[in-house]
């Protein structure tokens, strides 16, 4: 990928992850932590059978996200958070792919406390995207890693 094209698709990527895990963070509309809402929206794939590894993937999935978005732009990290955006994009096809399997509806919780039943087929869609971007990055940063 060229120069403009890679800093395109970095702003990109590292936008969608910082706005989703600032929103998954703090509750904008009421001035409060969105970390409750934000688990009981995992809770809703019903797939994580003890409900401390909930809360726990609660609390720390938005820093994540968050911390990944901004290393991006580091050139020490940027392979490391391409390879967090890759993992976090797996996971999130992965459970968005068995909601719409066992045919569940509910809020993706993508960008904190959504107001209606996702179309699951779109965020999909969207994940796959981002897991593709995700790969093309990391392809890149392994590849400027080596000539450096």
């Amino acid at each position: 990928m060229g120069g403009k094209v890679i800093v395109i698709v970095r702003v990109i990527v590292a936008g969608v992850f910082l706005v989703a895990g600032v929103m998954k963070i703090w509750d904008f509309e009421h001035a409060r932590s969105a970390t409750p809402d934000f688990t009981i929206a995992i809770q809703q794939y019903r797939m994580l059978p003890w409900p401390d590894l909930t809360v726990a993937l609660a609390v720390y999935l938005p820093w994540l996200e968050v911390t990944a978005a901004l290393a991006l732009f580091v050139r020490r990290f940027a392979l490391g958070a391409a390879t967090a955006v890759l993992g976090m994009s797996a996971m999130f096809v992965v459970a968005i792919g068995s909601a719409w399997w066992r045919g569940l509806v509910l809020d993706c919780g993508c960008f904190g406390k959504g107001r209606a039943p996702t179309d699951l087929r779109l965020h999909l869609l969207a994940g796959a995207v981002l897991l593709a971007v995700a790969a093309a990055l990391i392809v890149h940063e392994w590849r400027r890693a080596r000539r450096d």
